[in-house]
């Protein structure tokens, strides 16, 4: 299987509990404003999931890596370690099935399927409740941004990421 074929996905294990959330079979107790800040940080990692996997695909197209991969074999003496490490490279970013892209792939339908779960749930209170479903706008125009939790963790400890 090459890296632009997609393998059929498996069920996914949150699935089920979507198709509860959507049914009104689950209940979650959760302030309005968590389940802003929690679609929000659904897409911040869903972005930076796509970003990593668009380097991924340039680094899987780079021609010319400077390791004498392109070195022309004269008198029977080639420098086969230099290609393999490219195809290597090329094959880890995103020309297996076990690559950093592919990787991220399911990584990202992860985050989809909670978001998906989350926004089901917010569905079936905000549907049940006019008060709650206009409070629930309000809150997602208004509520200021805020880093996503792991930003917050390592700020908390005195760390930056940028």
């Amino acid at each position: 299987m090459t890296a632009n074929e997609k393998k059929p996905r498996s069920q996914s294990p949150v699935k089920a509990l979507i198709d509860d959330a959507r049914a009104g079979r689950l209940s979650v107790r959760m302030d309005l404003e968590k389940f802003v800040y929690l679609d929000r940080d659904c897409n911040f990692f869903k972005l930076g999931i796509r970003n990593i996997q668009q380097l991924m695909t340039q680094v899987s197209q780079q021609e010319h890596w400077g390791l004498g991969e392109g070195h022309v074999p004269d008198d029977g003496r080639d420098l086969v370690s230099s290609k393999t490490m490219v195809k290597r490279w090329r094959e880890k970013s995103r020309g297996s099935e076990n690559s950093v892209y592919a990787v991220l792939d399911s990584h990202f339908q992860t985050v989809d399927d909670f978001q998906t779960l989350f926004r089901a749930i917010r569905e079936q209170i905000t549907a049940q409740d006019q008060d709650l479903a206009a409070q629930y706008k309000q809150l997602e125009a208004t509520l200021p941004q805020q880093s996503p939790a792991p930003q917050r963790l390592l700020g908390a400890l005195g760390m930056h990421v940028d």
